[in-house]
């Protein structure tokens, strides 16, 4: 009995471990194969926000930042942050990314009750512009997180990065 449970479990062992966890190997994107894109954030009406949450949406923002540059680059895309339109040298496509709503939500409650108590959340309106300065597509994403603003920030350039790609594809 003992023998052929060894043999079971050994047989069973070998196939996980051969078939692995995952979906294989992704697709290695050239870089630049999709080709130039400038990318022009915003923060949106800030004039309604506190001292403290001003302050948690230029953290949030600068994260956002990198991130969504690091997610284009990813994607195949020559990604560059840019710091007003008048940068845009117009070859390629503009992503401009501005805040709608930000709410900062509150550490603390996340820290010590939990169950999303102090949830923040993000509102990005996005333009996609192409070589001439003409609006390809337009959209609007929001997202909340009981983890903080950054998660709302990496999920909503995860969706934007996609959609990016589906529309110059």
């Amino acid at each position: 009995m003992f023998k052929k449970l060894l043999i079971l479990f050994s047989i069973s062992l070998l196939l996980n471990v051969t078939a692995g966890c995952g979906g294989g190997k992704q697709a290695a994107v050239k870089p630049g194969a999709g080709g130039d894109i400038a990318v022009l954030s915003l923060r949106g009406d800030t004039s309604i926000l506190t001292d403290d949450q001003h302050a948690e949406l230029v953290r949030v923002g600068r994260w956002m930042d990198k991130d969504i540059i690091k997610q284009l680059k990813r994607a195949g895309y020559n990604a560059t942050l840019i710091e007003s339109q008048k940068e845009f040298k117009g070859s390629g496509h503009l992503l401009i990314i501005d805040v709608a709503k930000f709410t900062a939500g509150n550490r603390a409650a996340r820290a010590f009750v939990g169950y999303g108590a102090g949830a923040s959340s993000l509102d990005l309106t996005y333009k996609l512009l192409n070589s001439q300065g003409s609006i390809i597509k337009q959209w609007d994403d929001g997202v909340g997180s009981s983890k903080g603003g950054t998660y709302c920030a990496q999920t909503l350039n995860r969706n934007a990065a996609q959609k990016v790609h589906t529309t110059i594809k």
